[in-house]
């Protein structure tokens, strides 16, 4: 999967049976729709036992289901929260007109970046129009730490989240961290190559409210041989002129979250 710790970490000191209840649950994905107990044992490394109990107390949830192979998968509980989290998270019709122009411009895949906690989520994306594309998991946590829209969402982050993220990256200094994040708002966008995942690159511009702080990220990522030098310039451009649109429309009913 695409979290890069799981959700006992994430959880911070929270109820752990319910992280633990979590990190099962986010072993399901669209490439791994299906689980046996055996895999669920070896990758949240807890005891069988425990795994059996947890599984049976989220299929009496009605969120795991047993078939027939024993095989375990989401289960059908889901499927009430699943229409109305898009309702909540959907960006607004504005704004996604302007993504998919914004793909029609570059080619490359679009997404709206938000920040949760200390990690980044797409909340929307367009995919890029051509064969080979850079497409990640919508609703998915991945690392704040690394890719153009994560720096973007970090020159709006407060103090407390620059100092956590540092404590838990010994390879970066805060004071350089800082510096570089001051570059990007001032000039107004990020890019950045390989830093999430080798061979992709992407460009990244603010989102604000109205007022004035930065809610989302808008990116346009692929991979890095598409990403050459006169390119980057042209998609530098896009970008930044398209979150500026989106500014001004706004993402729709979801910015209340944000």
């Amino acid at each position: 999967m695409a979290n890069t710790e799981t959700a006992s970490n994430r959880a911070d000191g929270g109820v752990r049976s319910i992280a633990r209840a979590v990190e099962v649950l986010e072993l399901f994905d669209v490439d791994h729709p299906l689980r046996t107990l055996r895999e669920v044992v070896e990758s949240t490394g807890l005891p069988k036992t425990t795994v059996v109990r947890q599984l049976a107390t989220l299929a009496s949830l009605g969120l795991i289901v047993e078939r027939s192979d024993s095989t375990f998968a989401l289960g059908a509980g889901f499927l009430r929260w699943v229409t109305l989290a898009e309702s909540l998270w959907e960006v607004g019709d504005d704004a996604r007109s302007v993504m998919s122009r914004l793909v029609e411009t570059c080619g490359e895949t679009v997404n709206v970046y938000v920040r949760q906690d200390m990690n980044r989520i797409s909340i929307a994306q367009v995919e890029g129009t051509t064969t080979v594309r850079s497409v990640v998991e919508v609703g998915v946590p991945y690392a704040l730490a690394t890719g153009a829209a994560a720096k973007i969402l970090l020159t709006g982050a407060p103090d407390h989240v620059i100092a956590r993220l540092t404590e838990n990256m010994t390879d970066t200094d805060r004071d350089l961290l800082r510096s570089e994040l001051s570059d990007i708002g001032e000039a107004g966008y990020s890019i950045t190559h390989g830093e999430r995942e080798f061979g992709a690159s992407a460009v990244a511009a603010p989102i604000f409210s109205t007022e004035g702080r930065v809610v989302a990220a808008l990116s346009a990522s692929g991979p890095t041989s598409r990403f050459t030098a006169d390119r980057v310039g042209r998609y530098v451009d896009a970008v930044t002129s398209a979150a500026a649109e989106i500014t001004r429309v706004g993402l729709g009913s979801v910015e209340a979250f944000l």
